[in-house]
């Protein structure tokens, strides 16, 4: 008789005992699943946090500064020197490198493998993980942090750590269109991070959006795993996914002067400020982006466009 009265609810003073009994025993068995799931996830947010907080999401140690770029604390309108192309200034390096080894009179050796190129002070970390590409720093925020690429799956890092393990904050990563190769490079690198709300990742690259901010800090560093790089800052931008003709986020390289010249165009349109420095055709540009922080803060995005000059 107890069975008919298996789906029973409500009071249960009206069951037949074996019935009611039932009931109960389902009950209790209920209510230790959702303490202990409650208990489960208590656990997991527990360890998210500390691992966010305590090891800083996974990512890794900064190594010891080597571009040397402080804040100035001056005005950030300064005079940009134009550089070549990074693939013609190698031109002549590479010509006197062939001559050189035309009158050598040692036996040839073998090219040199990707570890081999690798600056000493990032060799360690990539041994660590192979994914990375570089090492991004600014001054006045806590953004100190590696970059890595994933070409094939281009949001792998969004959110695990530099150690491979789930972040929420992710890694900073460089797409997978971009090209760092000294030799190859592409016209413009761009890098993404979270927006996050505790300042951690590219948390604090708005900071940017004021004007005051910039003047302080019109300088930072970015060096890919075979050269150190200082970087000028061009623009900073808000924008809505979808509301650009040339958005920023699909350019990456240029196959005339005219293309290029429209795309930076596009971009300093946007500018929230006047930083009085202009690209010229022929130098390294980077982009980096970050989710907007105002609503809807997946539709929105806030970029950097920075020019790389000199040290």
């Amino acid at each position: 008789m107890a069975k008919r009265y298996r789906r029973l609810r409500g009071n249960t003073a009206y069951y037949p005992f074996a019935a009611r009994t039932g009931l109960r025993a389902r009950q209790r068995r209920q209510a230790r699943w959702l303490r202990l799931g409650g208990v489960a996830a208590l656990a997991l947010a527990a360890a998210l946090l500390v691992r966010q907080t305590v090891f800083h999401g996974g990512q890794p140690t900064p190594p010891a500064p080597v571009s040397g770029i402080e804040a100035t604390g001056e005005s950030g309108r300064v005079t940009v020197v134009p550089i070549a192309a990074t693939r013609d200034a190698l031109a002549g390096t590479e010509a006197a490198d062939a001559a050189a080894r035309q009158t050598s009179e040692s036996a040839p050796t073998p090219a040199p493998g990707a570890s081999d190129r690798v600056l000493p002070q990032y060799r360690a970390l990539y041994a660590q993980n192979s994914d990375m590409v570089g090492w991004l720093r600014i001054d006045g925020t806590e953004i100190n942090l590696p970059v890595v690429q994933t070409p094939g799956d281009n949001e792998h890092y969004l959110r695990r750590g530099f150690d491979g393990l789930y972040a929420t904050g992710g890694t900073l990563f460089l797409d997978e269109s971009c090209s760092i190769d000294p030799e190859d490079p592409t016209a413009n690198w761009l890098i993404y991070g979270h927006n996050m709300a505790d300042g951690s990742m590219f948390g604090e690259l708005t900071l940017y959006r004021e004007q005051e901010f910039w003047q302080q800090h019109p300088t930072f560093s970015f060096d890919t795993l075979y050269e150190t790089g200082t970087w000028q800052v061009v623009a900073a931008l808000d924008t809505t996914l979808g509301a650009d003709a040339l958005p920023y986020y699909t350019f990456f390289d240029a196959a005339t002067k005219q293309e290029w010249q429209e795309r930076v165009d596009a971009i300093l349109d946007l500018a929230l400020y006047d930083t009085g420095v202009t690209p010229e055709y022929g130098q390294q540009l980077l982009i980096l982006s970050t989710c907007g922080d105002t609503k809807p803060a997946t539709e929105t995005r806030f970029a950097l466009l920075a020019v790389r000059v000199d040290d």
